[in-house]
């Protein structure tokens, strides 16, 4: 008896543990809970973050900063309203880099999609 209801509480709090923790997926254009936008981009971490670079000048944000290397990057700026964007590259395959956008303290999926498709266009 005592074994069942041990079980039952570890299987209980293993759902509780999945239903607070959420999900997160690499899915292309997907806002996490914590508003972050991540997609998948078929190009190079460097080359994406070169990209993301370049996205966030055309889009005339202030204080550029871009880092790189074969296998991650990352760039940030400011918005007019001085919201830091958070830009990310990570290898995730060959020839295939996991980007996530963050804008602000809580994000904006707007901006994230604007940049998003931005890198896209500068690749």
């Amino acid at each position: 008896m005592k074994t069942v209801h041990l079980a039952l509480g570890i299987l209980t709090l293993g759902f509780f543990v999945v239903a607070i923790g959420g999900c997160q997926t690499d899915t292309p254009g997907v806002k996490d809970t914590l508003g972050t936008y991540s997609a998948m981009v078929n190009a190079a971490p460097d080359k994406v973050t070169n990209a993301a670079a370049a996205s966030v000048k055309d889009m005339k944000l202030m204080d550029v900063v871009s880092n790189s290397t074969k296998i991650d990057g990352k760039v940030t700026a400011k918005t007019a309203q001085n919201d830091v964007v958070t830009i990310k590259v990570e290898q995730a395959g060959d020839n295939v880099s996991k980007v996530t956008i963050r804008v602000g303290t809580t994000g904006d999926e707007a901006v994230s999609k604007q940049i998003l498709d931005r890198i896209k266009q500068n690749l």
